[in-house]
C-alpha cells in the first residue's frame, strides 16, 4: 500500500507520550503511513523502554546534539517527507478511534483550498492557564463515546486557525508557502504565522471537533528542561511567541481592529522587518543554521 502521510513528531523527553501516540496511531490507522521522529530530549543514551518501543515504531529516528525547537523539526520532518499529507505532531497526543483518517480524508475533499486540518480535544487549556478535560479520559473509547464526544464540542465544529498540536497538512502548501519560520525559537507562535501566510495564499488552516484526538495541551512546554539553571514556563514560550508575531505582523486584531488574524486578514502586506531579515523569495519564513 502506498504511504499517503508523514507523522513528524518532535519529542522533548515526554517517551512515555510518544510511545502512547504510536501505539494508538498503530491500533486506531490503516497502515498508509510513515513516521518521523526528532529526539530533541537529553535521553539520548537512556535506557528506557518507552524509547526502544518508539523507535521500533517509526521509520526514522533522529539524534540532533541540541533541542532543535519546534519549528526546525517540523521543517526537517517537512523536507524529508515524500507523502501527499504530513502530520504536525505532538508527542502528547493520543488517537481514540477507528475511522478518524478517513474523516480527515473526506474534509480535504470538501475543500480543495484546505491546507491544513486539526482535530479537536476534550482536553483544553483555558486563559488562566490550567487545564481541563472537558470528558473523561479513557484509556480506550466506545463508540457511544465518541459520538457523546462530538455532540458536547458542536460549538466547535469549526473554525479557522488552529494550534498545531496534530494537525494533517498538504505538503504541497508548504511547497507553495515556505516552511515554519525557525527564528520563533523553541516553540509558539510560528503556527499562527504559518496560518497567516497560508491563507494570504489561498490555502485555509482550520480546526474542528467532526474529527477528535486527546491531546494532553501544554504538556511539552509545561515540561522544558532547565536551561543554565532555569526552568522556561509555558507562559514565557507564549510571551516570546506573541512578541515574534508583532514584530514580524504587528498587533493581532484583538488588539487593533486593523491588526492580523489566522484568516489572512488584516495587519501589513508584507512583513513589518523584511529590510532587516534575509526572507526567501516572497514566502516570508527564516532558516536557523544550527
Amino acid at each position: 500500500m502506498k504511504k499517503i502521510n508523514t507523522f513528524i513528531v518532535p519529542v522533548l523527553n515526554n517517551y512515555k507520550g510518544l510511545a502512547r501516540l504510536l501505539e494508538t496511531l498503530e491500533k486506531y490507522t490503516e497502515p498508509n503511513y510513515k513516521v518521523i521522529v526528532i529526539n530533541n530530549g537529553y535521553s539520548l543514551n537512556a535506557v528506557d523502554g518507552n524509547i526502544a518501543y518508539a523507535k521500533n515504531k517509526c521509520d526514522l529516528w533522529i539524534d540532533p546534539y541540541r533541542n532543535l525547537g519546534f519549528g526546525k523539526s517540523m521543517n526537517t520532518g517537512i523536507k524529508l517527507a515524500d507523502t501527499e499529507f504530513v502530520t504536525i505532531a505532538n508527542d502528547d497526543v493520543e488517537i481514540i478511534y477507528k475511522g478518524w483518517w478517513d474523516e480527515i480524508m473526506q474534509r480535504f475533499e470538501e475543500e480543495s483550498e484546505l491546507g491544513g486540518y486539526n482535530p479537536h480535544s476534550p482536553c483544553n487549556k483555558a486563559a488562566d492557564g490550567n487545564r481541563y478535560i472537558q470528558y473523561d479520559y479513557k484509556e480506550e473509547y466506545n463508540e457511544e463515546d465518541i459520538k457523546k464526544m462530538k455532540e458536547i464540542f458542536y460549538k466547535e465544529r469549526e473554525y479557522t486557525g488552529c494550534c498545531t498540536y496534530f494537525t494533517i497538512c498538504r505538503k504541497k502548501m508548504f511547497d507553495d508557502i515556505g516552511l515554519f519560520d525557525e527564528s520563533f525559537g523553541l516553540g509558539s507562535g510560528e503556527d499562527y504565522d504559518l496560518c497567516v501566510r497560508a491563507a494570504r495564499a489561498g490555502y485555509r488552516i482550520k480546526g474542528g471537533s467532526r474529527i477528535m484526538v486527546f491531546h494532553w495541551w501544554g504538556n511539552t512546554k509545561d515540561n522544558m528542561p532547565k536551561l543554565e539553571g532555569e526552568q522556561q514556563s509555558n507562559y514565557d514560550l507564549i510571551v516570546g511567541g506573541n512578541q515574534n508575531m508583532e514584530r514580524k505582523w504587528g498587533k493581532h486584531i484583538d488588539k487593533d481592529s486593523n491588526g492580523w488574524s489566522v484568516s489572512g486578514s488584516g495587519g501589513p502586506e508584507e512583513p513589518l522587518d523584511k529590510n532587516k531579515v534575509n526572507y526567501k523569495n516572497k514566502k516570508w519564513y527564516q532558516e536557523v543554521p544550527l
